[in-house]
């Protein structure tokens, strides 16, 4: 229906100037774009070399048993001449890779911003951060490449702890291949200087600066807006640790909860310093010296040793040739031109996506990716943005059957869900580690329900910056009671006994519903602490003190026995080939999503409205998630709360709500 009342409105725009996308990753406009592939400068035309006139008569037999190099002395004069007049191509042949705006482990629909479509913007792509590690790495393999240059000027630039870590060993590649690195800065965050450190020279625009914050974290509390608005959360949970229901229950955080969080905000913080104390030669009290500072203008951080040198803004490529040591080539590829594009080939376009035909083929002896992306969830169809337990269950029943298929890393960026969905897609796994050799992969974020499915008896790695464990589970219900007498509704509610109106929408649990609730959220919790105990080989005994709800960064979990090492993907892909006795192999990402546009991005989401059970605007959690506030977990939470109405209630797994960690 929206889509019909839209349709009018696009028609007045006529037609639209759009570029179809250029070679990636792109460059600013004023240096060289990078290369998607790595392909040779374009070569010169060379006239052919003259050749001797083809006579009428057939040739003499001995003309035909001559030597190739009996030329005629003329002709060797003459392409001796040529060879001496072509220039020679310069040696050092340098590929500039620009960096910019968020990149992800798993692509998926494309989000549009309708305003920006009409004033002619084109659709944001999101991009893949395991295509700029390929791409990466066939810079390494290609041997006419000697520099790569970071373009770095965008302060858009997005990458998680998980993310940099798997870069930097990228760039370490491409150093032990032969490499040359160098940087180039305008206004660098941690980020910037992160990637900038692990190069062989850096450059900053002498307008730029520098801003480095430490680690911070943000939550949201809830509970006196829903006190406002007369909503009440019940909330049933398992463990010593209830950081997972806080904002619902409590005005602000406990002291005990802030303390355990900013311990595990300083393990991540160190990660981050010691990838620039590393790279620049500095101890990391000095970086942490200068993370207090902040603010640096460009000659304090040439002074501070995290840049080498400044220079005028649009110098990079002269600033680079000047380290070189001479001109060098400059490795350029084509844009496609732009091409007068219609309303309709524009929305054909950008809904088609990325074809996933071509996605889902295997090649003999492959290795795949399983992602596990976003809030697991119970259900059948698969839904955007989340891990929904029917069709994961198939995509890795389907990656057990397919023989070309000799191993899998299951990738895991989940703050959790519903625990019989995590529990469903665990069997899948367990049963894929039987047929083939499986290691895990945590990323940003494998927390609770994204923890439980890690238990499957395989190696588990995670980076220092992973945020994970949260072992414990809860359940709650938001009740409506206060508002509808706010606004004269009067609900009655008749019943055979008590227990029958546990979930009705005007009433919190009382103390026996609690009772009865609690032992099933015991009982959940048991088996998930005897998942991780069979699992890491840990006592129940143990565990208690890991779990309850706490979430660790990746290098305490690896203290704690939590996970087996510290690695990424890269690391996983080479444990699983060994194990299955294969030295090439293909990679290939499952599940095949596809990216074409999400309408919902577009046309609005119907679902939106729930949010309004808090309280709060749809506009406020719009600004909030612009901001880079996560809202994953109460947009779950209220979804089955409000539409849930009677039965039992969902055991969720799910991870602290609403952690941002900047």
């Amino acid at each position: 229906m929206h889509a019909r009342l839209a349709i009018p409105t696009l028609l007045l725009l006529g037609t639209l100037s759009y570029s179809l996308p250029s070679v990636w990753p792109s460059a600013r406009a004023d240096e060289p774009p990078a290369a998607a592939a790595v392909t040779d400068p374009p070569a010169e035309a060379t006239p052919a070399a003259d050749k001797p006139a083809v006579k009428d008569e057939a040739p003499q037999p001995e003309e035909k048993k001559a030597e190739p190099d009996k030329k005629p002395e003329a002709e060797k004069k003459d392409a001796k001449k040529e060879a001496e007049a072509k220039p020679e191509a310069p040696k050092q042949q340098v590929q500039v890779v620009a960096l910019s705006g968020a990149y992800v482990d798993l692509v998926g629909p494309t989000e549009i911003d309708p305003t920006s479509l009409i004033l002619g913007g084109s659709p944001a792509k999101r991009k893949s951060f395991y295509k700029l590690c390929d791409y990466l790495d066939e810079l390494g393999r290609n041997a006419k490449v000697t520099h790569v240059v970071f373009d770095l000027s965008d302060g858009s630039l997005d990458l998680n702890l998980a993310q940099l870590d798997e870069l930097l060993r990228r760039l370490a590649r491409l150093k032990a291949a032969g490499k040359k690195l160098a940087a180039w800065l305008e206004n660098a965050a941690p980020t910037h200087l992160a990637v900038a450190a692990a190069c062989d020279h850096v450059a900053m625009a002498d307008f730029g600066g520098v801003d480095m914050p430490s680690k911070t974290m943000q939550s949201i509390f809830y509970r006196d807006a829903m006190d406002l608005f007369g909503v009440k959360a019940s909330v049933v949970r398992a463990g010593n640790f209830k950081g997972a229901v806080e904002p619902y229950v409590n005005s602000t955080m406990s002291d005990h909860l802030k303390q355990h969080y900013l311990d595990m905000l300083a393990t991540m913080n160190d990660a981050e310093v010691s990838m620039i104390a590393k790279g620049r030669g500095l101890t990391t009290d000095k970086v942490r010296a200068l993370q207090k500072q902040r603010v640096l203008l460009p000659a304090e951080a040439v002074a501070a040793g995290l840049v080498d040198e400044l220079a005028p803004y649009g110098s990079l490529k002269a600033t680079m040739n000047r380290w070189i040591g001479g001109e060098a080539g400059w490795i350029e590829s084509t844009a496609k031109p732009k091409k007068e594009m219609s309303v309709f080939e524009l929305m054909g376009k950008v809904m088609s996506g990325g074809g996933p035909d071509k996605a889902a083929r295997v090649a003999d002896n492959s290795i795949a990716v399983m992602h596990l992306s976003g809030a697991i969830t119970d259900g059948k169809q698969p839904s955007a943005g989340s891990i929904v337990s029917g069709p994961t269950v198939k995509a890795i029943q389907d990656i057990a059957k397919d023989d070309k298929i000799k191993g899998a890393v299951v990738r895991i960026n989940s703050p959790g869900g519903s625990a019989t969905a995590s529990e469903a897609i665990r069997q899948a796994l367990v049963e894929l580690t039987a047929k083939k050799p499986t290691v895990v992969s945590m990323g940003d974020m494998a927390a609770s329900g994204g923890y439980w499915v890690s238990c499957i008896g395989v190696p588990v790695y995670a980076e220092r910056g992973t945020l994970t464990g949260s072992i414990g589970v809860f359940s709650m219900k938001l009740s409506f009671g206060s508002l509808m007498k706010r606004v004269g509704v009067h609900v009655e509610n008749i019943a055979l006994d008590e227990a029958a109106n546990a979930f009705a929408p005007d009433r919190g649990w009382n103390e026996d519903d609690q009772a009865k609730l609690q032992k099933t959220i015991d009982d959940v919790y048991g088996k998930f602490l005897k998942l991780v105990s069979e699992s890491r080989g840990i006592p129940v005994e143990k565990l208690h003190d890991l779990a309850g709800g706490r979430v660790w960064s990746g290098t305490q979990a690896k203290q704690a026995g939590l996970v087996d090492e510290i690695g990424g993907l890269d690391d996983c892909l080479a444990a699983v080939a060994k194990k299955a006795g294969v030295e090439k192999y293909s990679v290939v990402h499952r599940p095949v999503v596809s990216t074409g546009l999400d309408l919902s991005s577009l046309f609005g989401d119907p679902e939106s409205g729930d949010i309004g059970a808090l309280g709060l605007p749809v506009e406020v959690l719009t600004t909030l998630r612009r901001r880079g506030v996560a809202t994953t977990v109460l947009d779950v939470l209220l979804r089955d709360g409000v539409g849930s109405g009677t039965g039992r209630p969902t055991v969720w797994a799910f991870g602290p709500a609403e952690i941002t960690i900047r």
